[in-house]
């Protein structure tokens, strides 16, 4: 039985391993992921646990229980935390393209008699969102913009896009933990051997 009992442990051991193996997959959330490295590490320290009372099973189920909820919340965290930051890097991002500057604010600033270097500066601090087209460059022209504003327009015709964060929302992965096979015990004697079955 001792040897039974070495083996159950090491089986739920190599359980485990596999699930941390899979809980750097790609695909995982945080969540995901958190819930099948506390199983893995639940699973096994259950079953060493209850191993020594002959309960290795019940140990490691538990252990995985409680394992995959402590995972799970502590990933959980995490996505909410990235799910925050990509909220307020998107609400930025709208902010800058409210304030970036257009063709018509450039053709207004120069017929107000701004300085090509007041204008620029704008630009450079607000970034733009200008028609560069050459219709667009036709109608600043002839707007009396000078070619140095619209070639500083043709650089700063941007704003800097915000931080791509992928939220990933799939189903928890199942966790299965298959029972140990049924053991065989023969007995001789004086009849005809004979064995039976010993269920888990």
């Amino acid at each position: 039985m001792s040897r039974l009992n070495e083996a159950i442990p090491a089986k739920f051991a190599i359980i485990g391993l596999t699930l941390l193996m899979g809980s750097g997959c790609a695909t995982m959330n945080h969540t995901q992921s958190g819930a099948a490295v506390g199983t893995g590490l639940g699973a096994v320290t259950g079953a060493i646990v209850g191993a020594g009372s002959g309960h290795a099973e019940g140990g490691a189920l538990i252990g995985a229980a409680a394992g995959a909820l402590a995972g799970g919340l502590v990933g959980n965290a995490e996505d909410a935390r990235e799910e925050r930051d990509a909220a307020i890097a998107q609400a930025a991002y709208a902010q800058q393209m409210q304030q970036a500057m257009s063709n018509v604010d450039v053709i207004q600033m120069s017929q107000s008699g701004i300085s090509d270097d007041v204008i620029i500066s704008s630009m450079n601090s607000q970034g733009g969102r200008f028609d560069l087209s050459p219709q667009g460059i036709i109608n600043l022209k002839n707007s009396g913009v000078s070619d140095r504003v619209i070639i500083s327009m043709q650089r700063f015709d941007h704003v800097a896009q915000p931080p791509v964060t992928t939220i990933i929302r799939e189903p928890s992965p199942r966790v299965i933990i298959a029972e140990p096979a049924p053991s065989l015990y023969f007995s001789f004697g004086h009849h005809r051997p004979f064995h039976r079955h010993h269920h888990w």
